[in-house]
Formats: C-alpha cells, structure tokens, sequence
C-alpha cells in the first residue's frame, strides 16, 4: 500500500497521458468522417436550387456541408409538396408516387449527410473535452499527488532520523 501510495502520481501521469490521446483520436476521427461526408456530397456535385435562398443559401452553391444540405433537402420538400401534395395524399395508382419516392430518397440522403455533420462535430467536441480532462489530470492531479508523496517522505525520513538519533541518545 506505501508503494501505492508513493507512486499514485504516475498513475495520474499515465492517465492523463491516455486522456490526452484519446481525445486526439476522437477529433481525428470526427474529422476524417467529416471530411468522408464532404467529399461523398461533393461527388455528387449536386447544387442548391434557386429557391435555396428562402433557406438562407445563395442559389447555385454546391452542397457540401450541413447548412446547404439542409436548404437543398427543404427546397426538395417544398418543390415536392407544392407540385404532388403530400404522400399520404395520393392514390395508389398514381404514377407521380415514384417521382414522390425518389424526391424523399434525396431528402432523406440529405438529411443523414446532416445527421452526419452533426455526430462528427459530437465526436470533435467530446475529443477536445477528453484532451481538457487529460490536461487537468497532468496539470493539476498529478503534481499534487506527488508533492503529497515526497512530502510523507520526507516525514518518513525526519521520523526515522529523530528515532535514531532517540535510539542513539538512549
């Protein structure tokens, strides 16, 4: 248990060591998939249409981040509900149910590239609360728990000594 209790703070120490890298690769992580979700949305060069801008985008912007998969999918919706009503709406036979299918195939893509953006920002922000934690640990947890261990130490070694000298009077 002394030996524990003298060497806590290299435990902190590799604690904070693990905390700091775990945030690292949580933000590398969310990058790299943020940057995955970008360039497959841009692949598919799609542009906001020229209604985008009642969604606060400029018209012919290519959709390759939240804000402008967002508008384009409302401008999709809008289009969509304006022209065929809604789904529920239509008859059975209705041959304008496929156009209505492939229309909320491409909100539905547009809205999972959101939901997408918006786990990798999660995921960079949980890595730099990680980092934050693992810099306290090392900052502030394991000092204070080495000068507690050096300072019973010392009181180790100031008892001792004035046993022995006690010890050498005697």
């Amino acid at each position: 248990m002394k030996i524990l209790k003298r060497h806590l703070w290299i435990v902190a120490m590799a604690f904070g060591l693990l905390f700091v890298g775990l945030g690292a690769l949580f933000i590398v992580m969310g990058l790299d998939a943020k940057d995955t979700i970008r360039t497959a949305l841009a692949d598919e060069n799609v542009t906001t249409g020229k209604d985008a801008v009642n969604f606060g985008v400029h018209a012919g912007v290519l959709v390759d981040d939240a804000k402008t998969a967002e508008a384009q999918a409302e401008v999709i919706k809008m289009h969509t509900i304006d022209r065929y009503g809604r789904y529920t709406d239509m008859e059975r036979d209705d041959p304008n149910r496929a156009t209505y299918i492939k229309g909320l195939t491409l909100r539905n893509a547009l809205h999972m590239a959101v939901m997408g953006f918006g786990v990798t920002d999660l995921a960079i922000g949980t890595g730099v609360v990680i980092i934050l934690m693992g810099a306290g640990t090392l900052v502030l947890v394991a000092p204070v728990l080495f000068m507690v261990a050096t300072e019973e130490e010392e009181d180790e070694v100031a008892t001792g000594a004035a046993a022995g000298v006690a010890g050498a009077a005697v």
